[in-house]
């Protein structure tokens, strides 16, 4: 169950709140905690109040926006199917003759620029297919 949450921390010498932050809840009203886009949102939004704070401000107040960027939908796929064929980034890499932090960048959340000859050769790697659709875009 998805409700909101206040979060506060300490940056700078500076007292940050962030109010409406989305957060999950179990059934029995236990915090859960943030998915990794929220967390993402946050880091970005304090970072930037952070910056533009005058020099005698203690304490800032902010509301929850989102920022960061959608997870890269092609780099969540190939996490999956990692997992699915149980193969560690390493193993990859190996078969594909590139070094780990290639394979890394590809899986990366926030890598946006995968080519179709990588897909295709991850894809034989892991004994899978290459499917591209176009859907409609969904309305924000």
């Amino acid at each position: 169950m998805q409700q909101f949450t206040t979060y506060q921390t300490q940056q700078r010498g500076l007292s940050v709140t962030v109010f409406g932050v989305p957060t999950t809840f179990s059934a029995d009203g236990e915090e859960l905690g943030f998915d990794l886009k929220v967390m993402r949102d946050l880091d970005l939004l304090i970072a930037r109040a952070v910056e533009a704070a005058k020099p005698n401000v203690q304490v800032l107040e902010l509301q929850y926006l989102p920022l960061a960027p959608a997870p890269d939908p092609v780099s969540l796929e190939l996490r999956r199917a990692l997992r699915l064929r149980r193969m560690s980034g390493a193993q990859v890499a190996q078969q594909l003759g590139v070094t780990p932090p290639v394979v890394s960048r590809w899986l990366s959340p926030d890598y946006h620029a995968h080519g179709m000859e990588t897909l295709r050769r991850m894809a034989e790697v892991l004994e899978m297919d290459v499917e591209v659709r176009l859907v409609p875009k969904r309305s924000a």
